[in-house]
């Protein structure tokens, strides 16, 4: 996990500043448009932050890019002979999605897709204080050295909510959303439930795009 997370950092340094400045704000106003706007003050900010950076360097295709910078940089490993290459790779081939938790067990927790079917066993030393069986989160699912961990991206949506997760994207994805248009727009739905304290957060998923307008 230390090697995962050290390879991650390095991509957050090189592509994170400097000549790359102007790309990250970007980046960062085209993830807000399609995930939700937070600020500094909310219970999510954190949170996001984190996850913006992690999708920044493994998903968006820069301007004037053919690939996310962390393919660009594990080719580069590649060709090298690096061996900092297997590392990055894992990180280029996760998998971000919706996930309910179905079981918890000492250094070990069992994850359903909601989006594919598939379910996971995510080895995590690590205690998960607070997560329930039945929590439902926006994951991102690495898989190293035989096993499968989680990334950065924690990003919980309200255990009530889970049938109008389902609902929604079974119905995006029929009418050919992309997994990641589902996430994002669950996405945006998790950033209402803060605007709209007064409603039932499974309600917030249930209105849906009304309340986006």
């Amino acid at each position: 996990m230390r090697e995962l997370d050290a390879a991650l950092d390095e991509l957050i340094d090189r592509f994170g500043k400097g000549p790359y400045a102007d790309e990250v704000v970007r980046a960062r106003a085209a993830h807000a448009e399609r995930t939700g706007r937070v600020f500094e003050d909310d219970e999510l900010y954190e949170a996001r932050t984190v996850a913006f950076l992690e999708w920044y360097v493994i998903e968006r295709v820069a301007t004037g890019a053919t690939v996310p910078p962390a393919a660009l940089t594990y080719r580069e490993l590649r060709d090298a002979g690096d061996a900092r290459a297997d590392l990055v790779k894992a990180l280029v081939t996760s998998q971000r999605s919706l996930y309910e938790v179905r079981a918890l067990a000492r250094g070990r927790i069992e994850l359903l897709d909601l989006l594919g079917g598939a379910e996971f066993r995510v080895t995590e030393q690590r205690a998960m204080l607070g997560v329930e069986v039945g929590d439902v989160a926006e994951l991102r699912l690495v898989g190293a050295h035989s096993e499968v961990r989680f990334g950065r991206t924690f990003i919980y949506h309200p255990k009530a909510a889970r049938a109008a997760i389902v609902e929604r994207a079974r119905a995006m994805l029929a009418k050919g959303s992309s997994r990641r248009d589902v996430i994002d727009q669950i996405a945006q739905l998790r950033v209402q439930v803060t605007r709209y304290r007064h409603m039932a957060p499974a309600r917030v998923y249930e209105l849906g795009s009304r309340i986006m307008g």
